[in-house]
């Protein structure tokens, strides 16, 4: 188990959310040493943090060493749209939510506020550690896209809304035919996605 202050977990909860959130230019290096001062921490917690960043897709191996933030692809896009919806689907056609495990570390006991806390603990509430861990890997990616899907869809927040109206009060079909139609809908934009993802880093301060 991490250890919550210490410094492997410091550096990696840092870099994962400044990964999830944007911060990184697709195909540019991520300095190690850049990272290291700006959380004043020693390189090699940081080198490990981004080594392990790599397993979810966030960060990318250097051909020739070092680290790179990986450029946006819209089949890959399209990829993960896809395998999370069958994380999500899978997680629903189960059975009844009531009857399933609860995995340790009392994450489900807090409130769900967002779409994306209501999706996430869908599949948390199967008590499949492989199937959460799937959908951790796929999910932490499609977070850079979050900026990009509000300004393409300018009924993001109404959509958002009604979904998480079907997650309070159903776990049947019309949830599962929503949230099939929500992610298909991504899945035709990934391109427009893509190209308001990087503008949005284009025009992102310096030091965000």
């Amino acid at each position: 188990m991490m250890r919550k202050h210490d410094p492997f977990t410091l550096a990696l909860e840092s870099l994962r959310a400044r990964a999830e959130q944007g911060a990184f230019t697709p195909g540019a290096p991520v300095v190690i040493i850049e990272e290291a001062r700006r959380l004043k921490l020693s390189a090699t917690p940081v080198r490990e943090a981004l080594g392990w960043l790599c397993g979810f897709g966030l960060i990318e191996r250097a051909p020739l060493g070092g680290f790179l933030a990986p450029r946006l692809d819209a089949a890959l896009v399209r990829d993960r749209f896809a395998f999370r919806l069958l994380c999500l689907t899978t997680s629903l056609k189960g059975g009844d939510p009531a009857s399933r495990p609860v995995l340790r570390g009392g994450g489900l006991q807090r409130t769900c506020r967002t779409l994306s806390d209501h999706m996430f603990r869908a599949v948390r509430t199967t008590g499949n550690a492989a199937l959460v861990d799937a959908y951790d890997r796929v999910n932490s990616p499609l977070l850079q896209l979050a900026e990009a899907e509000r300004r393409v869809f300018e009924d993001f927040d109404h959509e958002a809304a009604a979904l998480v109206g079907l997650f309070k009060r159903s776990s049947g079909t019309d949830l599962v035919d929503a949230l099939t139609a929500y992610h298909h809908r991504r899945m035709d934009a990934a391109p427009s996605l893509i190209l308001e993802a990087e503008a949005g880093r284009d025009v992102r301060p310096p030091d965000s």
